[in-house]
């Protein structure tokens, strides 16, 4: 029993009516060399306890007008972490039971054995330490909660400038859903005009949740800047964003997916690279035909690009059409039976909402989606409805 406080230091009242019993536990405490204070009667223990706290009170059960009962609620009124020890008759065990349930720490049957004492002091004392330690670590703990929980509303609300929100100019409109698993995530997504006007998208999705993902994502947001001022093509952008996270965390078994997209609206072209990501969808209206986009290049970060060769692909697009863009926690949400969400059910619930305003069709489809898996999410989620002018 190690502690970091001294036993010898703290006070000790005993209470008895009797005095030969209480100059008996006066001597062998003090021969302990505790710090002892004594109270002939239940109303002069009330007296000492309300002048100054006691670490450990040893009170006589039964006593005239105050007993035994009277002090231990007094001294555990006054300091919650005093412990008491119940000192009583054999007619009386059953009383100093029910004291033990009401707070005290426990109980010695008269007449009191010096060493059954001692034995009983120490292990009250050991307790009201323990407690006093236990509370100081919970206060730690909370305080560090206070601290976790500002810096998680801070990093979401930062994550959340990342990635954008539900707009509409005269080339596109938007219909966007993020849901994190843990109010931050892995998930990210850029939409932006180069210096030519196309317009490019892009999707990540960063191994692992939470806070580390997001600490990546925010780095990977930095570096994804600095790679389109150079106006790349998709393939560009993942060779780019490859290349840094390789070289980054290569040695950390850290991985992406990504999908890489470049809408030219002069030559109504779509161009598209992905790096092991879910295929993306275009759906066209007029033909109400829904086109595969898979992704052509292999997992972002495993390998240095120099070793990897990036491909894209490219297709023509209709003023109406709409892409689907979304990160894997849409297709392995489970349900109670652990049956996935899957591409079914994405063709599915794209066959009821497809068609809605962009907004409404996204939110639509992650209503579908948490529908599904009874609100509770597995991974991170992000959807992407994209109508095209």
């Amino acid at each position: 029993m190690v502690l970091n406080r001294d036993y010898f230091m703290q006070r000790i009242l005993v209470v008895d009516d009797d005095a030969l019993n209480r100059k008996y536990y006066m001597q062998v405490l003090k021969k302990k060399n505790y710090q002892v204070d004594e109270a002939a009667s239940g109303e002069e223990a009330l007296e000492r306890i309300e002048e100054k706290s006691y670490d450990l009170v040893l009170t006589d059960l039964q006593m005239y007008k105050v007993d035994g009962l009277d002090v231990l609620h007094a001294a555990k009124e006054k300091d919650a972490n005093s412990q008491v020890v119940i000192m009583t008759g054999y007619a009386s065990i059953s009383t100093a039971v029910n004291a033990m349930k009401q707070g005290a720490f426990d109980y010695l049957s008269k007449p009191v054995n010096k060493d059954a004492l001692l034995m009983r002091v120490e292990k009250a004392l050991f307790q009201r330490e323990m407690q006093i330690q236990i509370e100081e670590q919970n206060k730690q703990i909370e305080a560090q909660n206070v601290i976790l929980k500002r810096d998680l509303e801070l990093a979401e609300k930062v994550q959340a400038s990342l990635v954008p929100s539900n707009f509409e100019n005269d080339q596109i409109a938007v219909g966007f859903e993020y849901h994190p698993m843990i109010g931050i995530g892995g998930d990210f997504c850029s939409i932006h005009n180069d210096q030519n006007n196309r317009l490019n998208i892009n999707i990540i999705d960063v191994t692992g949740h939470g806070i580390a993902a997001a600490l990546i994502v925010n780095r990977v947001s930095n570096e994804l800047s600095e790679i389109f001022k150079s106006d790349p093509s998709p393939k560009q952008v993942l060779s780019g964003i490859n290349s840094f996270f390789y070289e980054t965390f290569g040695n950390m078994g850290l991985f992406l997916t990504m999908v890489s997209m470049q809408l030219d609206f002069v030559s109504r072209t779509l161009t598209f690279s992905g790096g092991a990501h879910p295929e993306a969808l275009l759906f066209n209206p007029r033909k109400q035909t829904l086109t595969r986009l898979p992704s052509q290049n292999t997992i972002i970060g495993f390998d240095s690009s120099e070793t990897c060769h990036f491909e894209q692909d490219a297709r023509k697009f209709e003023a109406g059409d709409r892409l689907i863009l979304y990160t894997d926690g849409v297709l392995e949400a489970e349900d109670g039976n652990k049956n996935q969400f899957g591409m079914d059910g994405l063709k599915q619930s794209l066959q009821l909402h497809v068609t809605k305003p962009v907004t409404k069709a996204s939110k639509a489809i992650m209503q579908d989606v948490r529908r599904f898996a009874s609100g509770t999410l597995r991974d991170d989620i992000l959807l992407l409805v994209i109508e095209v002018k």
